[in-house]
């Protein structure tokens, strides 16, 4: 392998086969673990059929630097954290490739804490790894890939949920919602959830075979048999959606209505800030809905850089008790320091039994914004080159410059960056109207 997998703040990630393979993973493993001091090692996977060999190449890498590698099984990426923390365990390894595709598979690094690793940590590991500080592959077989144990993660995430909500008032409410899972992590926990919550469901694509039925960003757009099992049924309250590893949430009108994953973040503040007068702290690619959220409740939007775990630096430094980002990621660190797909869920649910309204009506409180979500590859390209040229071709526009190259105008922004998770550009713009929201996105792009 002589090309390296994406690595960033948000982990790392490829194609299993071309950028990434056991012994690559066993190489990280290690590093991450001595940098922990050892101890035990929280290891969580997503359904990917890469996932499991995977996951016995890291254990190699673990015992490799003196650790113990506990595992928790299929897992969502928010179980793995609070797992990590509640266990006491000096470190965490999430085997997941988050949205991508398949044959994508990836590595997430958790710190003792219960969060992801800061964008220095991910840096310190990657430094390690390009100076070839690692044992020599054949060392690695000298150990053990099998795990020390398995630990049932889920109840212990349950637990915090149900601890944060008021779950007498969802039990008394007699709802029922669709459920989509994408084959995901998130069917591994999602049931007992429910079922503690006395919330009836019915779903599509919930099995833990890792076969993704379709595109696993959860966008309205890819969501066709969600839409269809709605509109077969006029007793929904909702749909859910779930990307494989479940710290992204989306949800859907009870009639199969279209609602853009920018949502779920607007929908869980409204559910926590008049609990908790708190400020919020999103990212710069998030809807400026968010805005008419915070201010609708008194309180102040803290903007940063993409990244999970730059949101989550930018919450401590601010005092702030949620955050998140406009894809579908709340961050509630009562129940954990990541973006949690089924705490989301739970405070949603909490929000539709206090008010008694299903999900279009919830959404419907607050204005339309119409976002483009483009993208275009960078392969060969200097992405941080071509947004410099762009940032010299509009000299005369408000800027913000703090993560790649945001114009902001009194009725709309479009924001250019290169991704943390793919070999891409990804541009967002967003206006009052569809069509003001494309000509931003057009106007970049066609540069």
């Amino acid at each position: 392998m002589t090309k390296l997998p994406m690595m960033t703040v948000s982990g790392i990630r490829g194609k299993y086969g071309e950028t990434l393979n056991d012994t690559f993973i066993s190489r990280i493993a290690f590093i991450q673990t001595q940098i922990a001091g050892g101890g035990q090692v929280i290891i969580g996977r997503d359904t990917r059929p890469t996932g499991k060999v995977l996951m016995k190449a890291a254990a190699r890498g673990i015992r490799a630097a003196g650790g113990i590698p506990i595992d928790i099984g299929i897992a969502p990426t928010p179980t793995t954290c609070v797992a990590v923390s509640a266990l006491g365990a000096s470190a965490g390894i999430i085997i997941t490739a988050s949205h991508n595709p398949l044959p994508y598979n990836g590595y997430k690094m958790v710190h003792k804490t219960g969060r992801l690793f800061k964008g220095d940590e991910c840096e310190e590991v990657y430094a390690k790894y390009k100076n070839g500080d690692y044992p020599i592959d054949d060392e690695f077989f000298k150990y053990d890939n099998e795990t020390i144990e398995t630990v049932d993660a889920s109840s212990i995430h349950i637990g915090k949920i149900l601890h944060n909500i008021d779950v007498d008032l969802i039990r008394s409410k007699s709802i029922r919602i669709a459920v989509d899972s994408i084959n995901g992590a998130a069917g591994a926990v999602f049931p007992q959830l429910l079922n503690a919550l006395s919330v009836e469901w019915k779903g599509v694509h919930n099995k833990l075979d890792g076969d993704f039925a379709h595109n696993p960003e959860p966008r309205p757009e890819h969501l066709g048999d969600l839409r269809e099992l709605l509109q077969s049924d006029n007793n929904f309250w909702g749909g859910f959606v779930f990307d494989p590893d479940a710290d992204r949430l989306a949800v859907m009108g009870e009639a199969g209505q279209e609602i853009t994953e920018e949502m779920t973040l607007a929908l869980a503040l409204q559910n926590i800030l008049p609990k908790n007068k708190t400020d919020v702290a999103t990212n710069l690619s998030t809807s400026m809905l968010i805005d008419d959220v915070a201010k609708h409740y008194g309180v102040n939007v803290i903007r940063t850089k993409i990244g999970e775990a730059n949101v989550v630096e930018g919450m401590d430094s601010h005092g702030c008790a949620v955050g998140g980002e406009g894809n579908g990621g709340l961050i509630y660190p009562v129940v954990s320091k990541a973006r949690d797909g089924l705490a989301a869920m739970a405070v949603i649910l909490e929000e539709m039994a206090r008010s008694g309204e299903k999900l279009y009506d919830l959404v419907s409180r607050w204005p339309v914004y119409y976002i483009v979500k483009d993208k275009i590859s960078c392969e060969g390209v200097d992405p941080q080159a071509l947004i410099q040229k762009l940032d010299g071709h509009f000299v005369n526009e408000k800027k913000d410059l703090t993560d790649g190259l945001k114009i902001i105008r009194d009725y709309g922004w479009v924001h250019l960056r290169a991704s943390n998770t793919e070999p891409i550009i990804r541009c967002y713009a967003e206006a009052k109207t569809a069509e003001s929201a494309r000509e931003l996105a057009d106007m970049v792009l066609a540069f």
